[in-house]
């Protein structure tokens, strides 16, 4: 995934103090929503042969909506590997059974970096590319640092 051109400045991961996710309670109140009226459903369709079966896709909604929003973050945490070299910022999410994915944003001038909470989080976003997160970096301001360099140097501004 890296260029034979590029030269690596710093490769991470995200802090390990991960918490559960709880800040959209909503969400997780519809998902156990969900949950207990397919379950409610499928319990009372058994009777009537395999039509309880198709309670099992919400089932799995209500079921995504709670573990996922709560344990998500957590689990993205673990999978993520983080590189930024002198052109790029790439994240690889190593995800057992599906594989790796790969994001990259191009680092220029006008890459909008933005760096937010503690341990320090930055988002990259070039025009219409989705953003790349670096997320919960303990390293973060020396990553910021790295980043903005590259810009500077993009941008052909020696300081």
């Amino acid at each position: 995934m890296i260029g034979p051109a590029e030269r690596i400045l710093w490769q991470g991961r995200p802090g390990g103090n991960a918490r559960p996710d709880v800040s959209r309670p909503g969400q997780i109140v519809i998902g156990a929503g969900f949950v207990a009226v397919s379950l409610f459903w499928m319990d009372q369709a058994m009777a009537r042969g395999p039509i309880w079966l198709a309670g099992l896709p919400f089932l799995a909604i209500g079921l995504r909506l709670v573990l996922w929003r709560v344990w998500g973050p957590r689990l993205r945490a673990k999978m993520a590997h983080y590189t930024l070299t002198d052109r790029r910022a790439l994240t690889e999410l190593r995800w057992p059974l599906v594989g790796s994915r790969w994001q990259a944003v191009e680092i220029g001038p006008a890459t909008m970096v933005e760096p937010s909470g503690d341990p320090m989080t930055l988002t990259l976003q070039n025009r219409s590319a989705p953003p790349l997160l670096f997320e919960r970096l303990d390293e973060g301001p020396e990553v910021l640092a790295l980043i903005r360099q590259i810009q500077r140097a993009r941008a052909g501004d020696p300081a």
